[in-house]
């Protein structure tokens, strides 16, 4: 849990350190938001539709993807920081995008398959290892962006991924045909654990995919995006300090900083209470409070205080969402193979969800930021009803996972 969560932090580093840059890059280039919206919901289409191929290459192991990701990002971060244009800019950003997809499928089925009696709390936990890099990285990259410029904060976080990629390949051990086996020989289907620990008779994706419960949190991740997406906060959050308050590039990051704070104890609190009172109720209040602090957080004014203590509480609660509600859709997923659901999970939501990159752009450029922060409080009420009318949860106790097998080392 500790590996694949470590590599989900050197993912969201890149991407906060990016959420920072942005507005020096507009800048230095001369564009605006609306075109750094189109850019960034065509590499989040393109992510979210590639995390559906992780259902396809099972014969690769945790180990080669992810160390594969966190190289193919250090790569991007570095042509990002030579790019002399908005174009090739935009080319870095997708090559980022495109080499990044493998974690949040791979690293989720990896993690359930492993704990299918916490997995509420496991993939929390694997939030909290994102949201850990999105912790530190704004204040770092906001540091050497006022002493240098965005472009060595680039090339700085793309050496820094490929350290990271290094040292995901020699602790992330390739262990899976080991337990794989082991599971074949207690006579388990394909020797695979479903999406909801047990390991039962094998059911279609597409059968699975017709049960309302799981079309039913597939539909709130998609509407839920405009307000916790791939990318909304770390992208517009800065962008409406720097141009919308004209703060400077510290605050920013002392700021974020704050965010994420919220960001990686939020997510292990609400995911261990999820696995104790249920999904629904977490998520009930969970979008309700985040869609007040996201709407509070245009409206206390430049009181930088006040900005701190609303922007914690967009932390605490916008970034705890999206775990409970992918626990819930593995709870709906039984009999079908873990990395199957989770491409299927995030191949839908994040590819769709990444549409709303785009329409808040183009909300911000044309009504201003207060308006699209409204938005993407309101998706936070609109997914709550989804939930409650159409994702409730099956009364009766979960049944017992299979206890896993002796001697099998731990990825």
């Amino acid at each position: 849990m500790a590996v694949v969560s470590f590599s989900h932090a050197i993912q969201h580093s890149y991407v906060a350190v990016l959420g920072i840059a942005y507005p020096f890059v507009l800048a230095s280039f001369h564009t605006t938001y609306a075109v750094l919206g189109v850019i960034l919901s065509a590499t989040g289409l393109a992510g979210g539709l590639l995390q559906g191929l992780a259902g396809v290459v099972r014969r690769f192991s945790a180990r080669a993807m992810l160390s594969a990701q966190n190289f193919g990002m250090a790569i991007a971060s570095i042509f990002g920081a030579l790019a002399p244009g908005i174009g090739l800019f935009a080319a870095a950003r997708l090559l980022g995008t495109v080499t990044s997809w493998p974690q949040h499928p791979v690293g989720s089925a990896h993690l359930t398959e492993r704990v299918p009696h916490r997995r509420g709390l496991v993939l929390a936990a694997h939030t909290t290892g994102g949201n850990l890099g999105t912790l530190l990285a704004p204040l770092l990259g906001a540091t050497v962006i006022a002493l240098a410029g965005w472009r060595v904060a680039l090339a700085v976080t793309g050496a820094l991924l490929a350290a990271g990629s290094l040292l995901t390949w020699a602790r992330v051990r390739p262990l899976e045909a080991k337990a794989g086996a082991a599971l074949v020989g207690r006579g388990e289907p394909d020797g695979v654990a479903d999406a909801s620990g047990g390991y039962g008779t094998r059911v279609p994706l597409r059968q699975a995919l017709r049960r309302r419960r799981a079309l039913a949190v597939l539909g709130a991740g998609v509407i839920s995006g405009a307000g916790r997406g791939l990318g909304v906060l770390t992208t517009y959050m800065p962008a409406y300090l720097h141009d919308g308050l004209h703060e400077s590039a510290l605050t920013l990051g002392a700021v974020m900083t704050v965010v994420s704070i919220g960001a990686v104890f939020g997510p292990m609190l609400w995911g261990h209470l999820s696995d104790v009172v249920g999904r629904r109720p977490v998520l009930y209040g969970l979008y309700a409070c985040g869609a007040l602090a996201l709407g509070s957080f245009v409206l206390v004014g430049s009181n930088v205080v006040l900005i701190g203590a609303v922007g914690l509480c967009v932390g605490v609660f916008t970034y705890s969402e999206q775990p409970i509600r992918q626990a819930l859709f593995a709870d709906s997923m039984q009999g079908v193979a873990a990395r199957t659901a989770f491409a299927a999970y995030f191949g839908l939501s994040q590819s769709l969800g990444a549409l709303w990159l785009v329409v808040i752009g183009f909300l911000i450029t044309d009504v201003g930021y207060r308006p699209a922060f409204f938005v993407m409080g309101g998706s936070f009420v609109v997914a709550a009803a989804v939930i409650a009318l159409f994702a409730r949860e099956p009364r009766g106790p979960s049944p017992e996972p299979l206890p896993a097998p002796l001697n099998l080392e731990v990825q």
